[in-house]
């Protein structure tokens, strides 16, 4: 052992017993009966009063310990001013306070036994950092307001004080004089009379000084409280701060201020723990104490706040960073679990859920307004004029709001909004599977740099498990898979039967994973009406086309969802080909190739109903072009050029990212084949609707299928309320001659360069298609022709073979021929009625048809003079003039049948004559030239329009010679 007096010094410092004691003494409770021991030692001078009934009041006056047991109440209210029984609380602790006085007056403020410490661990275990620094607050206040009373008191009451006292001491020194005192050694008698005044006095004392001295004893310890909150109240402010971090979203300084409480109190176990011997200093109790007390505080809060965490980290996005910042202060604050593998959950069942609610619900909405596009009434010839018109007009603005009706494009618009927010690769559920796809291959590199944590703890949580990986990807492959698999219903399933959903949560429904359809049997194209299979793709209902669709709003639409297919596609493969997944490819593959084919198909069936309708774009318009023409073949072109535009980029998603052609594959040759047929088709059947057109009036205003021609076959004079680009529609003859001129226009140019269109688009030779379309237009215009020109030759037929067969044809006998016959300037004239109408409608066919016109004059001539049959010379001579004055007359329109026609004539009147009548016009052929000049001049006014060239005028004197 060492020195003996270190020992001992030692054992006196801490005082023990024994350098090793088995229990350590309460140092407050040691201290209290050290000072009861030091009490009873010591005697007064006034020992002579320590008698019951006086001693506590006579103690008050003198200063001796008036907070002895008796004195001190039962119970009084806690100091903070937290609670009204400081009993109360100590009872519902266990604390037996009321049986045992002493232990009851170490938590009794007004005791001298209070204990600070005691009283703060157990009547204040459970109380919040924030309500302690209240309390000491009203402490503070209540401190110095019960100073100022007290000396107010003592200041009023010292004069009584010192009375009483003189008093007392007079009294004692007199019964020391007496010697009756010696004899009696004080006994009862010789006090028995002071006995009572001095009861009186203490009675009085107790009045005047008990509330005094109370207070003052309360006010000790409550400033010994209050002394120990200060001395802590960094420690105590620290809840309170840490739930402002917490309520700023001040997650730096939260971190910041919970090492702080942790490194307290960690310090403070320290320090009471320390391993020595010696007795724990009562201020390293108070700390403690106010740490652990803190600390339960501050656990509560922190423990609230992570669950907190826990729940934004759940339904925390994959966008921004905030899963990176609750992930780091959950790493911060220590969790058992791993946040970023259960962060990573939560998306996988948010995606996968989102996938089912983003695809079946709009599904539903989308049929919805399907039915009623299908229940709307049909638009009116004038409203689809005015959408197939659009692509010659196209509004700067948003193009798509002329393409259509306004119910069918709301719902295109709805299929593209609802598959954009499924397949965006930027702002769609696609691009959050991406987005998602990258966070959790970051966290599989160790890329993010995260927090370890309070000693490490957290490291474990940096790295995934192989297990964790592997599902993780499988997990993605799948949620890819379910994109596919909504994709496939929608393109190649009919539309939703049951659309009570709508008004229900949908619930997830398998998805299956069927692969798209086989491609319907296309006919061979040609130039005859749509066969069956182009009637069955007209009857076939497609669950994302809008019933009653025109091609234009169709391939606007479908290009743009199928690029988002197409876009989607490519991004969720290359996404699942770094896990090395290549049969996620194939399905995606057949899928595009499969919904591609059904919009195709779908476009197309839409295409050959808006040829059928075109007929409607004939407003009789002239074009501001050429007057010749109406605005139709320039309206038609461009609507075939912009179908067969939108057509190619459906076919080819040439607006894809191609970063990965293997998902988009090549159109079929069947798919190709069918849209050529298509295109054939759409070009007959407006051709067809031209002529529609031309034989029946079309008002758009006020249609009527079963109205009738109300103009003559001939009409010369239009309506006076026509512009100068409007023509009289009313008048048959007019649509024809202006139908003639389109038709002419479209087999020259308009044609023509869609061929070449289509063909520049889809990389084909349409040899067979072009010579197709060459035949049925010459079928058409050959029957439109026919229909202007048979009324006529019908007229001039009846005219010719009245006039030359009327018995008043011939002259009368004996003379010859001075002019040409009656018919001849009739049929002339319903020539020039013809001429003036084709001249102020279609200038262009006025030779054309004049031409024909003769041939077939020259033709009823011919077969009118074949019935006469035999010719004396003065009917030769009348024969031979009246067919040489329409000869000469209309002789800028002869061709080489009507020449062959007229020689015809000759031939047949040389057949008909004899010898004589021959030779006799061989003699007067000199004044039949001379009676056609005049003739020719008298007529020149009526004529004019049919004056010939020089040049005709010499070849029709020559052939007659």
């Amino acid at each position: 052992m060492g020195d003996p007096r270190a020992e001992a010094a030692l054992l006196k410092h801490y005082r023990l017993q024994n350098p090793f004691p088995e229990t350590w003494s309460d140092p407050i409770e040691e201290a209290h009966i050290i000072q009861r021991q030091q009490s009873r030692a010591s005697t007064s001078r006034y020992s002579v009063l320590q008698e019951e009934g006086i001693s506590a009041s006579l103690k008050g006056l003198v200063g001796g310990d008036v907070y002895s047991t008796g004195a001190v109440p039962e119970d009084e209210p806690d100091p903070l001013g937290m609670v009204g029984s400081v009993a109360r609380v100590l009872g519902k602790r266990g604390l037996p306070v009321r049986d045992n006085v002493r232990l009851r007056n170490r938590y009794l403020v007004s005791s001298k036994t209070f204990s600070p410490t005691a009283f703060l661990r157990d009547v204040h275990a459970n109380t919040p950092s924030p309500t302690l620094q209240q309390g000491l607050d009203n402490l503070s206040t209540s401190i110095a307001q019960k100073s100022g009373s007290l000396k107010l008191l003592v200041e009023s009451n010292f004069d009584r004080f010192v009375a009483a006292k003189g008093t007392i001491e007079g009294v004692y020194k007199e019964m020391k004089e007496n010697s009756f005192l010696d004899r009696d050694r004080e006994s009862e008698w010789g006090v028995g009379k002071i006995r009572s005044y001095l009861n009186d006095a203490g009675a009085k004392a107790d009045e005047v000084f008990g509330p005094a001295m109370k207070g003052r004893g309360r006010e000790e310890g409550l400033r010994l409280a209050l002394a120990v909150l200060e001395k802590h109240r960094a420690m105590l402010e620290m809840p309170g701060n840490l739930s402002e971090c917490i309520k700023r979203k001040d997650y730096e300084s939260l971190i910041e201020e919970y090492q702080k409480a942790r490194s307290f109190l960690e310090k403070s176990r320290k320090l009471v723990t320390t391993g020595s011997m010696a007795p724990v200093k009562e201020d390293l109790i108070h700390q403690l104490v106010i740490a652990e007390t803190m600390w339960a505080e501050i656990t509560i809060a922190i423990e609230d706040f992570k669950r907190d965490t826990w729940k934004r980290l759940v339904e925390c996005p994959t966008e921004g960073n905030l899963h990176m910042e609750l992930i780091g202060i959950l790493l911060e604050l220590g969790v058992d679990d791993n946040p970023v593998w259960l962060w990573l959950l939560s998306r996988y069942d948010y995606l996968k859920n989102r996938i089912v609610t983003l695809f079946e619900r709009p599904r539903v909405e989308i049929e919805v307004l399907r039915r009623k596009v299908a229940e709307a009434p049909s638009p009116s010839p004038k409203s689809v004029a005015r959408h197939l018109r659009s692509p010659s007009r196209r509004a700067h603005v948003d193009p798509s709001k002329s393409l259509d009706t306004q119910l069918v494009t709301s719902c295109w618009e709805l299929v593209y909004s609802s598959l954009s927010a499924l397949l965006s690769p930027s702002s769609g559920l696609v691009g959050e599977l991406l987005s998602f796809q990258r966070t959790a291959q970051s966290f599989i590199d160790g890329d993010n740099l995260l927090p370890v944590g309070i000693d490490d703890q957290s490291r474990k949580h940096h790295r995934l498990e192989p297990d964790d990986v592997r599902k993780l990807q499988e997990g993605i492959c799948e949620l890819a898979m379910m994109i596919r698999d909504c994709l496939a219903r929608f393109y190649m399933e009919p539309p939703v039967e049951d659309v009570s959903a709508i008004y229900s949560p949908i619930p997830a429904t398998p998805l299956s994973a069927n692969a798209p359809g086989q491609d319907p049997n296309f006919p061979p194209p040609g130039p005859a009406a749509p066969g069956a299979q182009a009637q069955k793709d007209e009857d076939e209902v497609y669950a994302f086309v809008p019933p009653g669709t025109n091609s234009l709003s169709g391939v606007h639409y479908l290009g743009k969802i199928l690029v988002l297919t197409g876009n989607a596609s490519v991004a969720i493969c290359e996404m699942v080909g770094r896990f090395g997944r290549t049969d996620i490819a194939e399905r995606f593959r057949a899928m595009v190739s499969g919904s591609r084919e059904r919009a195709v198909v779908a476009v197309c069936a839409a295409w050959l109903k808006d040829a059928g309708d075109c007929k409607f774009l004939e407003d009789w318009m002239r074009a501001g072009d050429n007057r010749d023409v109406t605005r139709m073949p320039g309206l038609f072109g461009a609507f075939e050029r912009e179908v067969i535009s939108g057509m190619q980029a459906v076919v080819y998603l040439n607006k894809v990212v191609r970063s990965d052609s293997s998902v988009i594959p090549p159109p079929s040759t069947k798919l190709l084949s069918h849209v050529r047929a298509q295109f054939v088709r759409s070009l007959y059947k407006s051709l067809q609707g031209m002529v529609e057109n031309a034989k029946k009036p079309l008002d758009l205003d006020t249609w009527d299928e079963n109205q009738t021609d109300l103009a003559s076959p001939v009409t010369s004079v239009a309506p006076r309320n026509l512009t100068a680009y409007s023509v009289d529609s009313k008048d048959k003859n007019v649509r024809i001659l202006l139908t003639l001129s389109n038709l002419q226009l479209l087999r020259n140019d308009v044609v023509p360069e869609l061929i070449g269109a289509f063909e520049n688009a889809f990389s084909v030779k349409l040899t067979d298609e072009s010579k197709t379309i060459r035949d049925a237009q010459s079928q058409i215009d050959a029957q439109l022709f026919e229909e202007y020109t048979k009324p006529l030759i019908s007229s001039l037929s009846d005219t010719i073979r009245l006039g030359v067969l009327s018995p008043s044809w011939p002259p009368p006998p004996g003379k010859l021929a001075t002019s040409v016959r009656p018919y001849i300037y009739t049929a002339l004239l319903s020539l020039v009625l013809v001429h003036s109408q084709i001249a102020t409608t279609a200038p262009s066919l006025t030779h054309p048809i004049l031409s024909y016109l003769l041939e077939a004059v020259s033709e009823q001539l011919l077969e009118a003079f074949k019935q006469r049959r035999k010719f004396s010379l003065g009917e030769l001579l009348q024969a031979a003039l009246d067919v040489e004055f329409v000869n000469q007359t209309l002789s800028q329109y002869n061709t080489p049948r009507a020449s062959e026609l007229q020689q015809g004539v000759y031939v047949e009147l040389d057949r008909g004559s004899d010898a004589e009548a021959r030779l006799g016009l061989r003699e007067g052929l000199g004044g039949m030239k001379k009676i056609l000049a005049e003739l020719r001049g008298g007529s020149r006014a009526e004529f004019l329009c049919f004056r010939a060239k020089k040049s005709s005028s010499k070849k029709a004197v020559s052939f007659v010679q």
